[in-house]
């Protein structure tokens, strides 16, 4: 008889038990929007205003929050970021006004003159930067998307009753998600998605909400959406079909999901912070403070979360990757999720010697997990991830 163990990443972050801190930002800002690379290394914040209504600037971080630094974007009232995964490509919104976006990581910024000036709300971005989507409430109401990085927006068939408050989209950028918190009627908001980048819009059967917030995963099956009144709810099948999550209290502003949708994150102003680990089965409540949460984003792979406080500063919790190992007689397969790529996979059949080895092969990319067969053919065999 043999056993096989798969260990998380031995960097001092155990799995689930990391707490959250504080990144250091200004606190005289009130944050709008965030935003993360792939590998959560790059962040983005944009700042609304300070408590004298001054215009905020955009901040942006290259050491996962350990410090912050002023971005080139002008000073102005900004709303609404979306990140490529390097972190290079960047667009942001002004309340009101236009959209700017930046290839070099925030260094500058472009005004994208083609994109009519609306009360924009929410943005979102594929994962090479090249598709964009920014929704629009107020007395625009519209959904633009532009295919080629900024440079042209086209206005989308959907219903112009509905205040269009927050979107997210598949990596390709062809599945995008919105969610309106209300409508021209007087009523709560309704979800709307797209498989085809915006050219036909499906009104989702889901009860109306005051929608704050939506995220998806990469392949835009996997989706979560929140709003008012503790309203927190998940798909698996792309929209088609939504289950409503109880046990789950506070007024809910912001979400955010791993690429492979089984990671997600929900914050509320009244104080809470949930995640899940499980594709939004179960819930747990994080040791988070509780302060009146606005924002969240998360790297792809689910270990870097970010959740911001209005006029205080942005929270992380950095947790290891998770190595899982499911084995069949003495074929085994271990997994871990993308893009975790400062971690390498190392065994050892004693855990009583310091003899950890990496494996010689490579692993690949399904489904945003990482997968590596492995031969279990040592009474005692122990895999690990190292940093």
């Amino acid at each position: 008889m043999w056993v096989a163990l798969a260990l998380a990443g031995l960097s001092g972050r155990a799995q689930g038990l990391a707490t959250w801190t504080p990144t250091s930002t200004p606190n005289t800002n009130s944050w709008a929007a965030l935003a993360a690379s792939a590998d959560g290394s790059r962040l983005v914040a944009a700042s609304y205003d300070d408590p004298a209504f001054n215009p905020g600037p955009i901040y942006v971080s290259t050491n996962s929050g350990a410090t912050w630094e002023v971005s080139g974007a002008p000073l102005n009232y900004w709303y609404a970021l979306a990140s490529s995964t390097n972190g290079d490509k960047l667009v942001a919104a002004v309340l009101g006004e236009s959209i700017y976006t930046s290839t070099n990581a925030g260094a500058t910024w472009t005004q994208c003159t083609n994109a009519p000036h609306a009360p924009w709300f929410a943005l979102a971005s594929s994962w090479d930067g090249h598709k964009l989507v920014a929704v629009s409430g107020g007395t625009d109401r519209s959904i633009y998307t532009s295919t080629n990085a900024g440079l042209d927006w086209v206005s989308n068939n959907v219903p112009h009753s509905e205040y269009w408050y927050a979107v997210a989209c598949s990596a390709d950028g062809n599945k995008i998600v919105a969610a309106s918190n209300s409508n021209t009627n007087g009523g709560a908001g309704a979800i709307f998605t797209t498989a085809n980048g915006g050219a036909v819009w499906i009104s989702n059967s889901v009860a109306k909400v005051n929608w704050s917030s939506v995220a998806s995963s990469g392949d835009g099956r996997k989706l979560v959406a929140c709003g008012s009144g503790s309203k927190l709810y998940t798909s698996n099948d792309g929209g088609a079909n939504w289950t409503q999550i109880w046990g789950v209290i506070g007024f809910f502003t912001g979400a955010a999901s791993s690429a492979d949708g089984s990671k997600l994150l929900a914050v509320s102003n009244s104080g809470q912070i949930y995640t899940s680990i499980d594709s939004g089965a179960n819930w747990v409540s994080n040791s988070a403070p509780e302060l009146p949460w606005q924002h969240a984003a998360a790297s792809l792979d689910g270990n870097l979360l970010l959740a911001a406080v209005p006029f205080a500063d942005i929270y992380k919790q950095q947790s290891a990757p998770a190595l899982n190992l499911a084995a069949k007689g003495n074929q085994g397969l271990l997994t871990w999720p993308w893009p975790s790529a400062r971690f390498t996979v190392e065994h050892n059949g004693d855990l009583s010697t310091t003899n950890w080895q990496p494996l010689a092969n490579l692993p690949t990319l399904t489904n945003w997990q990482y997968q590596l067969p492995v031969l279990l053919n040592q009474q005692k065999h122990f895999f690990r991830l190292k940093e």
